[in-house]
């Protein structure tokens, strides 16, 4: 009897350890799936739903690296720098003391964090935290592109365009990173270099309004306003057309006054 008795009791612990562990499972997939559904609304464009999934998350793991990164970068998203680096820092505080953490996760938290720092227009500690993500992630498209960004901004165009070539080499389809690095060029005083990396994609018809612009742009930093307004005015009503041939007309004259004092200089 006694012996049947313990068999049951087993039976019944076995059968409540078995329970908890099911529930645990179900839990643990409801999670992951729902982590899954958050991170196609912000594949999708749609930030703020990734967010609201998040921050239900969060509460129940508040010390979750993986789930402050993501809702950092869905912050990053929706341009709430403010509220990105806050819980980005706090990703970053966590990962100093995982040790475990691989290089990619902490690559891109700093990714982040540079990209939050941009937005807060702090861009020496975006560069700092931009050029730490490279070297972590030294093929990562667009920690190099941010980075690129980051220069541009600071008017360092030779490092702008290292970094626009690398974020290229490794998302060659990319043409908003192809832009980048041409515009790197135009705004340097080298138009022609910009026009090699925009013309032949304007030629197969896979530019983007944006890339002609600029394209537009640099043929009229060379004089040519012909060709820059065959390209603008495809994407510009007539008022903004006549704007920017104005606009081209006068930059080239400007140009030009520059050569010519610049030759007057050399031949004094």
């Amino acid at each position: 009897m006694k012996k049947s008795l313990v068999k049951v009791f087993l039976m019944f612990g076995l059968l409540i350890l078995s329970g908890c562990s099911t529930n645990q499972l179900s839990q643990t997939e409801e999670m992951q799936s729902d982590r899954d559904l958050a991170k196609l609304a912000l594949d999708s464009g749609r930030p703020d739903s990734a967010i609201s999934i998040y921050r239900k998350q969060l509460d129940l793991h508040p010390n979750d690296t993986d789930l402050l990164l993501a809702i950092g970068t869905a912050y990053n998203k929706m341009s709430e720098f403010d509220l990105a680096l806050h819980y980005l820092n706090q990703a970053q505080a966590l990962v100093l003391i995982e040790t475990n953490k691989s290089s990619v996760i902490r690559g891109q938290i700093l990714r982040e964090r540079g990209n939050a720092q941009q937005g807060l227009g702090n861009l020496e500690g975006a560069i700092l935290d931009l050029k730490k993500a490279v070297e972590l992630l030294p093929n990562d498209a667009k920690a190099l592109n941010s980075l690129g960004i980051n220069y541009a901004l600071f008017k360092d165009y030779p490092q702008a365009r290292v970094a626009f070539t690398g974020a290229l080499a490794n998302a060659p389809d990319n043409l908003e990173y192809r832009n980048n690095l041409a515009l790197a060029w135009i705004l340097d005083g080298q138009p022609q270099q910009g026009i090699g990396v925009l013309y032949s994609h304007y030629l197969r018809g896979s530019s983007t309004s944006k890339s002609r612009q600029n394209l537009a742009l640099a043929f009229a930093m060379k004089g040519d306003v012909e060709a820059a307004e065959t390209i603008a005015k495809q994407d510009l009503t007539k008022a903004e057309l006549e704007n920017n041939l104005a606009y081209y007309q006068q930059l080239y004259q400007g140009q030009s006054q520059q050569g010519s004092l610049l030759t007057e200089q050399v031949k004094q």
